[in-house]
């Protein structure tokens, strides 16, 4: 059996082997490419974020008229085609500014963790408390038999 590629123009023979044994396959050159697939997220990401900001500073600077969708569509046209490539190059700065700002701090037992757990907040609640001179009522949950 036979078949041809939409992808790469070339014809391809189907060899069907039994189920135990592995099929080696010739990857296809544009679709499924892993370029492309890690592109679509930022192609839709600007393309909303544009597409509803063009379409509100439409609005508050001609309001809604007759030449209301032209306009934005317009705007919106010139605008993704700039804001895809500057999001997708910045995408590694971004990523990497990310990590330094989101790195764990030391926590109240002094080791760096994940973050504040509870024994942290509890703690800093007793300080907070005693600190204020304030006294610490138990609150009592009620019970609710069923």
């Amino acid at each position: 059996m036979q078949h041809s590629s939409v992808y790469t123009g070339a014809r391809t023979e189907v060899v069907h082997a039994p189920r135990s044994a592995t099929v080696s396959r010739q990857p296809r050159s544009v679709a499924g490419s892993r370029s492309l697939a890690s592109m679509l997220p930022t192609i839709l990401t600007t393309g909303v974020i544009s597409l509803v900001a063009t379409a509100v500073l439409r609005l508050l600077w001609m309001g809604f008229n007759n030449d209301f969708f032209g306009a934005w569509m317009e705007a919106w046209l010139t605008v993704w085609p700039i804001a895809f490539p500057v999001a997708y190059i910045s995408k590694p700065l971004v990523d990497q500014l990310t990590r330094k700002l989101s790195k764990p701090l030391a926590s109240a037992n002094g080791h760096a963790g994940s973050g504040l757990n509870v024994a942290d907040v509890m703690h800093a609640n007793e300080q907070a408390t005693l600190k204020s001179g304030l006294k610490r009522t138990p609150i009592i949950l009620p019970i609710v038999h069923r």
